[in-house]
């Protein structure tokens, strides 16, 4: 039978709420994280058409490019749909940094 003392309840409990204050900061970090994902992958469409229409209107035929980079199979709108993708998602990454580097700064 084992006792437990007042001091080790006090600070199970306070173990516990630091917990389940990590656990609130974590489910919200990775809402925040599943938002911003749905919200790259609607903004990569409008911006893969526009690249679409881009590359077509240009004199230079990247059809060939298209045929290296993908090994001809993958249609060049996915490849784009990707290129865009990352591209957002990276801006978004490198812009947090700044934010992130400028706080620092001013604190």
């Amino acid at each position: 039978m084992s006792v437990v003392s007042t001091g080790d309840t006090k600070k199970l409990k306070a173990d516990a709420g630091k917990l389940k204050k990590i656990l609130a900061a974590v489910k919200k970090a990775l809402s925040k994280e599943l938002l911003w994902s749905l919200f790259v992958a609607l903004l990569a469409v409008p911006v893969t058409f526009i690249l679409a229409y881009l590359i077509d209107i240009s004199a230079i035929d990247l059809t060939e490019v298209f045929d290296i980079i993908t090994g001809n199979r993958y249609p060049p709108f996915v490849v784009l749909y990707i290129i865009s993708v990352l591209g957002i998602y990276f801006s978004r990454i490198v812009a947090t940094a700044i934010k992130t580097q400028l706080e620092s700064k001013t604190q």
